[in-house]
């Protein structure tokens, strides 16, 4: 009885010991991703510094997303099969999350195990745990010396300001192929070229394609196959949109420039009906 009783504190001990806690810092996360694990049937737990603006993810049926505040919870999604909808047993995706004017990176792994995670996220080295008080006590300032004459200096000259950042430069050109029959079936080629400062990002949950107000239903298909392009990369691809009629079609692409954090549209209105190329610089 009683080595069966160490036994099962031996277990405890061992399964307490894998709930995972470690501290990422965000001025790390802002240059290279952390890697945080899911595994199905299990919850992770992020407890961030400052409230969470926005949380993107590249591939949002294997990533399911919640929470409000300063914490997210990330649980493994689902995918579409012949069947019917299922569980996601194993994959890779990115998580891009925006905190107190700052992007971080993260890259999520989903793979087996039998025990929920939890991280914290601190603004920088040094500073407490999650929900610690931010103020820092004030040591009391020593007299000041006394005020010595001293000759009078002329005042540097200024110095010449920096240019300012233009911000985000993204050459977005689309082109429409239209139907040939009445499928309703539409097929939009895009490139994008990241001509600015900073790397972009493109996750396929902002983009939307609409007619009359009215969201239809699309798939998209990149080469190469990333969320993130750095300063002189591109891709193209094509968007497969269902159920077209006749008429204007608004595509409209959101993107994140990753380091000021600064999100940004693309917007194209074109023509489901005949072929249309239109080119541009996004902001």
């Amino acid at each position: 009885m009683r080595s069966a009783l160490l036994g099962l504190f031996l277990l405890a001990g061992l399964a307490q010991a894998q709930v995972v806690l470690k501290t990422y810092y965000a001025e790390d996360l802002v240059r290279s991703p952390g890697v945080l694990e899911v595994s199905p049937g299990f919850t992770t737990v992020l407890d961030f510094w400052d409230q969470v603006d926005a949380a993107f993810s590249a591939k949002r049926e294997l990533l399911r997303i919640e929470g409000g505040g300063p914490r997210l919870l990330l649980s493994a999604g689902m995918v579409g099969t012949a069947t019917g909808p299922v569980p996601v047993k194993s994959g890779m995706t990115d998580l891009v999350v925006e905190v107190g004017g700052r992007t971080l990176l993260f890259t999520v792994r989903i793979a087996p195990g039998e025990y929920p995670r939890r991280y914290q996220i601190l603004l920088r080295r040094g500073q407490g745990g999650t929900y610690a008080p931010t103020g820092q006590g004030v040591a009391p300032t020593p007299p000041a010396p006394p005020v010595q004459a001293s000759p009078k200096v002329e005042a540097p000259a200024p110095k010449p300001q920096p240019p300012q950042d233009p911000g985000p430069q993204v050459a977005f050109t689309t082109a429409v192929q239209a139907p040939t029959d009445a499928s309703g079936r539409v097929s939009v080629f895009f490139t994008l070229e990241n001509r600015g400062r900073n790397p972009v990002s493109f996750a396929l949950n902002d983009l939307e394609v609409l007619q009359e107000g009215r969201p239809l239903r699309f798939s998209v298909r990149r080469d190469p196959l990333k969320a993130v392009l750095n300063p002189g990369e591109g891709q193209s691809g094509v968007i497969l949109v269902e159920g077209v009629k006749p008429g204007e079609l608004l595509l409209r692409w959101r993107g994140v420039e990753l380091g000021p954090g600064r999100s940004f549209a693309l917007e194209r209105r074109l023509l489901g009906t005949t072929l249309e190329i239109q080119t541009g610089d996004g902001r």
